[in-house]
C-alpha cells in the first residue's frame, strides 16, 4: 500500500521502532539513574524494613517500611538526605509506614488537636505534655522531637510502633493568619 509514493507499511514500522527505542533508552536511563542507587540506598539503611519506590507524573512516591527505631528524627533525616543525594533537585515524597494498633491509632487521633495547635500557636511544651499523657492512657509510650522543618511523633505499644512526621510550617493565608492567634 502506498501513499503519495511512500510505503506506509514501511513508514508504521519505522514508527513502533523508533518509540520503542526511545522508551526503553527513558527506562533505562531512569532505572540506573534513579532506581537503582534509590533501592541500593534504602536497603544500606538499618532502620528500613521494606521500601517501594514509583515514579508517576515526573515525581518519585518513596514508601519506606520502618523497623522499630530509637530515634525517627535520625532515622528521618538521614532518609531525606539519602534520598537527595540520589535525586539531586527531582521532586518526590517520602512516606513512613509503621505498624500500629488501634490504641495507638486512639491515642495518635486525640493528640492531633494538640499537634496542629502546636503547628500555629507554638506551644511544644503543652503538645508533648498531652501527647504523653494521651499514649500513657492506652499504655503506650510517645516520644516527640521536632527540627526547623517538623514534628516527630514516635508511640510504641508492645511491639507496635505508631511515625508520624507533621510539617511544623503552617501555610497560612495572610487574610486569614489573624483569626488563629
Amino acid at each position: 500500500m502506498q501513499w503519495y509514493g511512500w510505503r506506509v507499511p514501511v513508514i508504521l514500522a519505522a514508527l513502533v521502532v523508533g518509540l520503542s527505542f526511545f522508551f526503553a533508552v527513558q527506562w533505562l536511563y531512569n532505572h540506573y539513574n534513579y532506581q537503582e542507587p534509590l533501592s541500593r540506598v534504602l536497603r544500606a539503611e538499618k532502620a528500613v524494613q521494606s521500601f517501594s519506590i514509583e515514579k508517576r507524573d515526573g515525581l518519585f512516591n518513596i514508601t519506606v517500611q520502618l523497623k522499630g527505631t530509637a530515634d525517627l528524627r535520625e532515622t528521618y533525616r538521614k532518609l531525606k538526605k539519602s534520598i537527595e543525594d540520589v535525586l539531586g533537585r527531582h521532586p518526590y515524597t517520602l512516606e513512613i509506614r509503621d505498624n500500629r494498633d488501634q490504641e495507638l491509632n486512639n491515642a495518635y487521633y486525640y493528640s492531633q488537636f494538640a499537634l496542629y495547635e502546636a503547628q500555629v500557636r507554638g506551644n511544644y511544651r503543652e503538645m508533648v505534655r498531652y501527647i504523653e499523657e494521651r499514649a500513657a492512657s492506652v499504655g503506650a509510650q510517645a516520644n516527640i522531637s521536632l527540627d526547623d522543618e517538623n514534628i516527630y511523633v514516635h508511640m510504641k505499644h508492645g511491639e507496635h510502633h505508631l511515625y508520624a512526621v507533621v510539617p511544623r510550617r503552617v501555610n497560612l493565608n495572610p487574610e486569614t493568619a489573624d483569626s488563629y492567634r
